[in-house]
């Protein structure tokens, strides 16, 4: 068993803190084996025991149902995505101890793999900033439910169209919204229709622009074959700003000739770049938006905390100094606009 990425991050969210991370069992057997229970046990930096929950065959509904690639193939491998990922924000998780029990299909015997990790409270260099302006809403973010995060890179179909990583694993679906949260009016096959499409998209902060592509049309799709030569050929129209420090913004699925900007140009925070649009694998028209630790299709996702933004409660509003946004969650920047 080995637990990916490495390192392994810990997002401190608004309730939990969150450890999206993937364990991928190799079978070095000659038989199958299916999984029958995840235990995962967490130790502060002292080595006590902190925290412990697990995930299991009992009960007449087993929660171990809900994993939905419980058999392991012979000399087969398989990712599961943690579904222990939300751990309490009062405690410290200086170790992961992760144990996975295993049954013979076809019999009794049982089997056991255990490993350990050190995971990295993970906290941005760069101060980002929503990159939309006016009431936001994350309809897709990277929760265990979202299809951000469930993205297996081991499986056959995926890995045999290169990817090898899931870059966004922390990422968010961002979609403009009307005072009743409405994203659209209208037809929704027409992109016209979404009160974001051609919205300004906003630099999240400052750096320097080191990929922009501008030329592919507002279609919803995009060129499976391309895929060999350029990853990110899925996110359409895109613009990728270096940060420093190993931190790149992805801003994707931007509007066929929208890109103000080209490869090293400087930009700052706030300043606009391009608009949304429907380019590449966007359902609809929206912004997605990942920050990454490459500059490729290969990068891994880091978790990423925003700036100066207020969060809708229903008829109140909760001022954020900083902190995480997820699937949801309704946003509004409060960072003055860029003159």
């Amino acid at each position: 068993m080995t637990v990916l990425p490495a390192p392994t991050y810990v997002e401190r969210g608004a309730s939990a803190q969150l450890v999206n991370c993937d364990l991928r069992i190799e079978n070095g057997t000659g038989v199958p084996w299916r999984l029958l229970v995840i235990e995962l046990s967490v130790h502060d930096r002292t080595g006590a025991l902190a925290w412990r929950k697990l995930v299991n065959d009992n009960g007449v509904s087993p929660a171990i149902l809900t994993v939905p690639n419980r058999d392991l193939p012979p000399a087969g491998a398989v990712l599961l995505l943690n579904p222990l990922h939300e751990l309490p924000l009062a405690i410290e998780p200086a170790k992961l101890h992760f144990e996975l029990t295993f049954i013979r299909p076809d019999g009794d015997e049982r089997a056991t793999v255990t490993t350990d990790v050190a995971p990295v409270v993970y906290q941005d260099r760069v101060a980002l900033q929503l990159p939309l302006a006016g009431r936001v809403l994350v309809w897709d973010g990277h929760d265990y439910l979202s299809h951000h995060r469930r993205w297996d890179y081991v499986v056959a179909p995926i890995r045999e169209l290169g990817f090898d990583s899931n870059a966004a694993r922390y990422s968010y679906d961002l979609v403009p919204v009307d005072a009743s949260g409405a994203m659209s009016k209208g037809d929704p096959s027409d992109n016209a229709a979404f009160f974001g499409f051609g919205q300004p998209v906003l630099a999240p902060a400052a750096g320097t622009i080191v990929a922009a592509v501008d030329d592919q049309p507002d279609n919803r799709a995009f060129d499976r074959n391309a895929l060999s030569q350029e990853l990110l050929v899925v996110y359409g129209n895109r613009v990728l700003i270096d940060h420093g420090n190993g931190e790149i913004s992805v801003l994707a699925h931007l509007k066929q000739n929208s890109v103000k900007v080209k490869v090293g140009d400087k930009v700052a925070t706030g300043q606009p770049i391009a608009a949304i649009g429907a380019s590449g694998s966007a359902i609809f028209p929206h912004l997605h938006y990942q920050l990454q630790n490459g500059p490729t299709g290969h990068a891994e996702g880091l978790p990423s905390y925003f700036h100066d933004f207020r969060r809708a409660l229903g008829a109140r509003t909760a001022p954020i100094k900083v902190g995480a946004i997820d699937s949801g969650d309704l946003v509004e920047s409060t960072a003055p606009p860029r003159r």
